[in-house]
C-alpha cells in the first residue's frame, strides 16, 4: 500500500512535468492554494476565431481525496481553464465583477451596475502611466464612457474639429455624473484650434485634388466661389505666405500638399504636389511660417460661430464653451511661443476660470522655444502626427525623449499621442512595433498616453484600451525593479531655508527615495491646489500617490499626474482628524 501511494504521487507529478513542458508563452503558475484562474494579455485580446484561448494552469491542495485503496492522502491536482473574456459566460462574468464590486462602498456601487457582465475594474494601483481616451462615435454613450472609466481611462478628451456644442456638452454631463456618482475619476481635456491657425471655407462636396492640378487660396469674402478656389478663415494668411511656400492641408485623414506659385492681394495661386480629399474647415498649414493671431480679432467670425453651435469653427468660441462646461484642462494646437500661451492665460483670467493650458508641440519653431513653452505652460503634449510632417520623422522620437526629459525637469505633465495603435481602429490585435512603441513611451516616464481615433471611431475601443494597460503595466514592473533613484535639479535655484518651496521639493524627494528603498505599498499626499502631489510625482516613485484634496476640480484635474490617485475627502481643523477621515473613507 505504502509503494502505491508513492507511485501515484509520482505519476500525477511525471503527468504535470510533461504538461509543463508543452506549456504555451503567457501560461501562468499559482502556487497551492485555492483554485483560481488568471490570464495573460495576449490571451485577452486576441480575436477568438484566430488564436485559441491560452489555458492557465493552477493548483489546488485538497487533503480528503479518495484512493482506490480507500486511504486518505494529499495529492496534487491540476486544473485548466480558459481565461478569455470574450468565452465566457453571463453567469461568470457577473460573478467576476460581482466580487470587485465588493471593494467598492456601498454608497459608489449602484453607478458600476450598469458595467456589462464582462467588464474588468482595474485596481487603483495597477498603473502609474496615465491613458487619455479621446471620445467619439464609438465610446460617446454613459455606459461605453463608465467603461472606459473602469476599465482604466483617467481622462477624457474632445477634439473639437468634430460635432457640435449641444453633443460635447452632453459627453462632459455624462463625465461630471461619473465622477459624482461612482468610484471613477475622469478628467476632461478639451482640444482646441490654435489661436495661430487658419481654415479653409465650406464645400458643398469635397474636392478631390490630383498632382499638378491648380487650387487658389482667397481673402475675396465671395457668396460663391468657381471650382477649384476655397476661401481661408483670416484675411492675414495672404501677407504671410509668398511664392515658393510649401502649403500642407490636414483633412483629418491624409495631408494635401500644395506649391504657392503667385500671390496677388488677395489670391494664393497654388500647384498640387500630393494630391487627395479636401474637407471643409480643414487646417492650413504654411511649412516653415506662423501667422500670428490676436484671439479677439474676426469678432462677426466669433459671434457666427456661437450662433451655428458647431464646434471648431473659432478657437475663441471653443474656449468660451469650455470655460461654460468648467472643463479641467484646455489643449491648444499649434503653439509656437509663449506669447500664445500668456494670451490664452489673461482671457480665462479675465472670465474667472481655473482652466489648466496644455500646449501642444506640432511645429518647428515650437521646438526652437520649447523651454519658453514649457514654463510657461500647464502641461505639454506630444502631437507627433503634425510634428512628424514638420519637421524629418527620423527626428521624431529624439524630440519626444528630450521633451519628455525637459517636462520632468521643469515639474510639468507630458502627454504623448497620436499612432500608438492606429491598426487597432480595424484589427483586433496590435503589431508588434506599436507594442515597442508604447513601451518606449512609458520608458521615457511620460505622464500620459493618448488613444485618439482607436477609442474614438474605432471598432475595438475597450480592447485597444486594454491592449495599453497590459503593455504599460509590465513595463512600469520592469522599470521599477531598477529602483531607481530619483536625481533630479530642483525647481527653484533658491536653496534658503526659509524658501517654502524649495523645502516642499527637498519632502517631496525624500519621500519617493525612502518609499522606494523601504518598498512602501503607498505614499499619502494631503493637498489643497495639488503642488505637492506634482512634486512627489515628478520623482517617479514606485509606489503609487494617493493624493487627497477636498476640491473636486483639484481632484479631477491631479488625474494628469503620473502615479497619483485622487480622492476628494473633508479637510478639518485638525490634521490628525483628516488624516484619519482618509483612512476611514
Amino acid at each position: 500500500l505504502q509503494f502505491k501511494k508513492v507511485y501515484i504521487l509520482f505519476q500525477s507529478i511525471t503527468n504535470m512535468m510533461a504538461s509543463l513542458a508543452f506549456l504555451p508563452t503567457g501560461a501562468s503558475w499559482h502556487a497551492p492554494g485555492p483554485t483560481t484562474t488568471t490570464s495573460s494579455p495576449s490571451a485577452q485580446y486576441t480575436n477568438k476565431s484566430a488564436i485559441k484561448p491560452i489555458p492557465s494552469i493552477s493548483f489546488a491542495s485538497t487533503s480528503t481525496l479518495k484512493s482506490r485503496t480507500r486511504t486518505r492522502t494529499k495529492t496534487i491536482r491540476m486544473v485548466a481553464t480558459s481565461p478569455n473574456p470574450s468565452t465566457s459566460t453571463p453567469t461568470q462574468g457577473s460573478k467576476r465583477l460581482a466580487d470587485m464590486l465588493d471593494q467598492i462602498p456601498p454608497s459608489l456601487r449602484k453607478a458600476c451596475l450598469a458595467l456589462p457582465p464582462d467588464a474588468t475594474i482595474v485596481p487603483l494601483d495597477a498603473r502609474g502611466t496615465k491613458i487619455v481616451a479621446t471620445i467619439g462615435p464609438s465610446t460617446s454613450s454613459p455606459e461605453n464612457l463608465l467603461r472606459l472609466a473602469a476599465e482604466g481611462a483617467n481622462l477624457i478628451r474632445l477634439n473639437m474639429s468634430h460635432g457640435d456644442y449641444d453633443w460635447h456638452r452632453k459627453v462632459i454631463q455624462h463625465v461630471r455624473k461619473i465622477n459624482e456618482e461612482s468610484p471613477f475619476v475622469l478628467g476632461t481635456i478639451l482640444d482646441v484650434g490654435s489661436l495661430d491657425m487658419v481654415r479653409l471655407g465650406e464645400f458643398s462636396s469635397s474636392p478631390t485634388l490630383q498632382k499638378g492640378d491648380s487650387f487658389t487660396l482667397t481673402i475675396r469674402h465671395e457668396a460663391a466661389y468657381e471650382e477649384g478656389v476655397s476661401e481661408v478663415s483670416y484675411d492675414g494668411f495672404i501677407d504671410v505666405v509668398a511664392a515658393g511656400d510649401l502649403i500642407q492641408i490636414d483633412s483629418g485623414t491624409e495631408t494635401v500638399e500644395m506649391l504657392v506659385k503667385k500671390v496677388t492681394k488677395t489670391d494664393a495661386v497654388c500647384k498640387v504636389s500630393v494630391g487627395g480629399t479636401l474637407k471643409s474647415r480643414s487646417t492650413i498649414m504654411i511649412r516653415g511660417k506662423s501667422y500670428f493671431m490676436d484671439a479677439r480679432q474676426n469678432q462677426d467670425t466669433l459671434e457666427d460661430c456661437m450662433l451655428t453651435g458647431v464646434s471648431g469653427c473659432h478657437p475663441m468660441a471653443d474656449i468660451d464653451f469650455g470655460i461654460q462646461e468648467h472643463v479641467d484642462y484646455i489643449s491648444l494646437s499649434f503653439v509656437e511661443s509663449a506669447d500664445i500661451i500668456n494670451n490664452c492665460r489673461n482671457i480665462l483670467r479675465e472670465k474667472n476660470s481655473h482652466c489648466l493650458i496644455i500646449a501642444k508641440i506640432e511645429s518647428q519653431p515650437a521646438l526652437e522655444n520649447i523651454h519658453e513653452i514649457v514654463r510657461a505652460a500647464d502641461a505639454i503634449m506630444i502631437a507627433r502626427g503634425d510634428l512628424g510632417t514638420a519637421i524629418p520623422f527620423h527626428q521624431v522620437p529624439v524630440w519626444q525623449e528630450r521633451i519628455a526629459n525637459i517636462c520632468r525637469e521643469l515639474g510639468k505633465p507630458c502627454l504623448v499621442s497620436t499612432h500608438f495603435l492606429e491598426s487597432m481602429t480595424m484589427y483586433p490585435t496590435p503589431t508588434r512595433a506599436e507594442v515597442t512603441d508604447i513601451s518606449e513611451a512609458v520608458s521615457q516616464r511620460a505622464d500620459a498616453l493618448i488613444l485618439t481615433s482607436e477609442t474614438a471611431s474605432g471598432k475595438y475601443p475597450f480592447k485597444s484600451l486594454a491592449i495599453m494597460h497590459a503593455v504599460a503595466k509590465r513595463m512600469e514592473e520592469h522599470l521599477n525593479t531598477k529602483n531607481t533613484p530619483c536625481a533630479l535639479p530642483p525647481l527653484h535655484p533658491d536653496r534658503k531655508a526659509s524658501n517654502v518651496t524649495y523645502l516642499a521639493e527637498n519632502i517631496a524627494s525624500a519621500a519617493a527615495i525612502l518609499a522606494n528603498q523601504r518598498k512602501a505599498k503607498a505614499i499619502l499626499v494631503f493637498t489643497q491646489k495639488g503642488l505637492m502631489a506634482n512634486l512627489v510625482s515628478r520623482c517617479r516613485p514606485a509606489a503609487p500617490i494617493f493624493a487627497f484634496t477636498a476640491a473636486p476640480a483639484i481632484r479631477n484635474k491631479l488625474s494628469l499626474l503620473y502615479g497619483v490617485r485622487p480622492f476628494k475627502i473633508r479637510f478639518l481643523d485638525k490634521p490628525e482628524d483628516t488624516v484619519q477621515i482618509a483612512f476611514e473613507d
